[in-house]
């Protein structure tokens, strides 16, 4: 399960404001553009620290304190990447100081929460098994067929030449003795492909 987009969440805590910025990165060159691109955002920001996980199997794994107290903020951002169970991650927590010092406990619950509410917020994208199908069928089973597979199918593309060919997406089981019931018997579903799609979950 990856992060659909950019996500943003400000948190005030004792006068100081967090705003956890994250955002799916597929390279490390796309992290640190992306923590660069917050740096600039927020030039005057009292700290920017920062957390990432990205590469083959998430094996590239980087954080920085960014001048706060050491292991109070990278190190914590980053275990909440983890514990999200999102891969291809960057999260930047920018920190404005409000004057009150919260102490190592209270930063590492603060950097650590702002990356866990964000990404808990977030739009994220995952993957389901969907197979690939292809249907033939002539014209006078336009009318009852097309209808049915633009409701009840995904990606649904016609093509309209002799005969009406459509190639379509379905998570349901059964979907050849369906259409073969439904017109029975007059239309065979072939199964071109198992395969994988990104959809957006809660």
């Amino acid at each position: 399960m990856r992060l659909k987009e950019e996500f943003r969440k400000e948190t005030v805590i004792n006068r100081s404001r967090f705003i956890a910025c994250v955002a799916p990165v597929f390279s490390e060159e796309e992290a640190r553009a992306y923590i660069e691109k917050i740096r600039k955002e927020f030039p005057d920001a009292s700290h920017v620290c920062t957390a990432y996980m990205t590469g083959e199997n998430d094996m590239i794994q980087r954080s920085s304190d960014n001048h706060e107290p050491a292991g109070t903020a990278g190190v914590p951002m980053l275990e909440a990447i983890r514990k999200s169970g999102l891969s291809s991650t960057c999260a930047c927590v920018v920190r404005y100081f409000g004057g009150i010092k919260l102490g190592a406990g209270g930063l590492i619950r603060a950097y650590s929460g702002s990356v866990t509410d964000a990404l808990a917020e977030a739009k994220k994208l995952d993957k389901v098994p969907v197979d690939v199908w292809q249907i033939t069928f002539p014209y006078d089973l336009s009318g009852k067929l097309e209808g049915w597979l633009r409701r009840n199918t995904e990606n649904a593309e016609f093509d309209y030449s002799d005969q009406v060919t459509c190639l379509f997406e379905t998570r349901e089981d059964g979907i050849a003795d369906t259409i073969r019931d439904l017109t029975r018997g007059a239309a065979e579903a072939e199964l071109v492909e198992h395969t994988f799609r990104e959809v957006e979950v809660a």
